[in-house]
């Protein structure tokens, strides 16, 4: 259950001195006036971060298929003075952005959850502006660990796989997240 504390939680987790959250955002070169969509946006850690790094001008848009999540989201934001996030529920019907807007999707420990990536990363090209792209992390396989156990990683390989699928190739990867693979894709 996604309450306050396991949303702190998770915020918790992504502010890690560990998971390196400051060399994330800058490895994604955003620029002011970006938009950006925060994928499995979870407590929101890194979509109040992007709000602030694209300033006034910019937008960013926390995706969930949680509505406490997107919830507490809004309430830190109101907290923080942010004007630049709109919440996005999902639904069977999938998503509701607007085509053709974003300059960056991005997914911290999302994507093993995804079913039918390859359709799933085909569907969302009509919302990347033609320069975008997706910036994926997630784990990598560590032998008896609890994503180990439970299937929750995906290896580099099978990212590179699924999105070239899809109409994606890698154009940066990132080697400094001990647990994760950093990719980030651009449309073919």
């Amino acid at each position: 259950m996604f309450t306050s504390f396991r949303l702190n939680m998770l915020n918790r987790e992504a502010s890690s001195p560990k998971n390196r959250p400051e060399k994330i955002i800058k490895s994604l070169n955003i620029q002011n006036g970006d938009i950006i969509g925060d994928i499995g946006s979870g407590g929101g850690y890194f979509t109040l971060k992007f709000a602030r790094e694209v300033g006034k001008e910019g937008k960013v848009y926390a995706v969930d298929t949680n509505q406490k999540s997107l919830t507490f989201i809004e309430d830190q934001s109101k907290k923080e003075g942010l004007t630049n996030i709109k919440t996005v529920l999902v639904d069977e019907n999938g998503l509701s952005l607007p085509e053709k807007g974003f300059d960056l999707f991005f997914l911290r420990n999302v994507f093993h959850h995804l079913p039918e990536q390859v359709e799933y990363f085909k569907n969302i090209k009509q919302f990347l502006k033609k320069d975008g792209g997706i910036a994926i992390i997630d784990y990598k396989k560590k032998g008896f660990s609890f994503t180990g156990l439970f299937g929750h990683y995906t290896s580099p390989e099978g990212l590179v796989d699924k999105l070239e699928k899809a109409g994606f190739y890698p154009s940066e990867t990132f080697e400094f997240l001990p647990d994760q693979s950093f990719i980030i894709f651009k449309m073919k």
